[in-house]
């Protein structure tokens, strides 16, 4: 799902600029009007159909044509359903804009609502520009970004972004990486000079690479041999000590004791002898399936400088 909603981005970002940018448009013709009745129909279906991919860009376009605030909220909802949380939320921003202008308060409530929904849900992505070079360009998803949204929060969707940045005598830079849902990540980027990118490294690049660490399921189970055993130890030295009590105090059958407290001592030796062997197993236990846990996996960022320009990658 991920894949086929980054493929359909651009796509939908170029809807989405005309969409919002459609209030400023002339009044629409009754061609254009009727044509976007048409794109409009033909989006409730697919949408109804579960077709959000062919959905929305029939909804941006029926807006661009004769901007409504009924069709700009169903064309926020269709890049909800698609996933496009930051294109949603931008749209449901400018569905409340048309509910308060035409008086609709049950439209207005529910654009409030969606995005309240939305906005802790949205990632953001901030570039921090190390330098602001002459000639420098940058962009997001193949998307130029002006220089007034470096440095910002930016609303991105969830899933798998490339940033790209050029400048004139720099070797180029790219980075790549993942975002979640609610998640906000800062990125710098940093241009090297072209020069530095001429030195013969190989491929050019330093995969990323992955960390191996003990999970904490193995400190837990470890601790949990380690307090298992000492138990042992103490219930098996308490088991001895009152076991060689109870033998210099009783008969062999132990129908006599010269201590009264005799045949309580010994009840309580075996008790202490089978606290001792039980915690003794479980701590082998423990310690056994603590050493064969698997090692869990990190994968970590790659950073390198190749013949063609720099290259950044990030996993997590």
């Amino acid at each position: 799902m991920a894949s086929s909603i980054a493929s359909s981005l651009a796509a939908l970002l170029a809807s989405a600029l005309l969409a919002t940018a459609s209030t400023a448009a002339a009044d629409p013709s009754p061609a254009d009007r009727t044509l976007a009745q048409s794109l409009f129909e033909e989006g409730r279906k697919l949408m109804d159909a579960g077709r959000y991919e062919q959905a929305c860009p029939r909804f941006a376009d029926s807006q661009h044509l004769d901007p409504g605030g009924g069709t700009v909220l169903n064309l926020a909802l269709c890049y909800e359903k698609l996933g496009a949380l930051a294109m949603a939320y931008g749209t449901y921003n400018d569905a409340l804009s048309f509910a308060i202008a035409e008086h609709r308060r049950e439209r207005e409530d529910f654009a409030r609502q969606r995005i309240a929904a939305l906005g802790p849900r949205v990632p953001r992505l901030t570039l921090h520009v190390a330098q602001a070079l002459p000639g420098l360009v940058i962009q997001l998803d193949g998307n130029p970004l002006p220089a007034s949204a470096w440095g910002i929060a930016a609303p991105v969707d969830p899933g798998r972004h490339t940033v790209d940045a050029q400048a004139p005598g720099f070797a180029a830079f790219q980075a790549i990486l993942t975002l979640v849902e609610g998640q906000s990540r800062d990125l710098a980027v940093a241009l090297a000079p072209e020069h530095a990118a001429q030195a013969p490294l190989g491929n050019g690049v330093a995969p990323p690479h992955v960390v191996k660490w003990r999970s904490p399921a193995f400190y837990a189970l470890g601790g949990l041999a380690v307090a298992s055993l000492a138990t042992s130890v103490v219930t098996g030295v308490m088991a001895l000590t009152t076991h060689n009590t109870v033998q210099q105090e009783c008969s062999s059958d132990r129908d006599y004791c010269s201590s009264p407290g005799g045949p309580g001592d010994a009840s309580r030796a075996t008790t202490l002898a089978w606290v001792s062997t039980i915690t003794l197993g479980g701590a082998v236990v423990a310690g056994v399936v603590a050493i064969v846990l698997p090692l869990a996996e990190h994968e970590v960022a790659g950073l390198g400088l190749g013949r063609n320009g720099a290259l950044l990658s990030l996993a997590y």
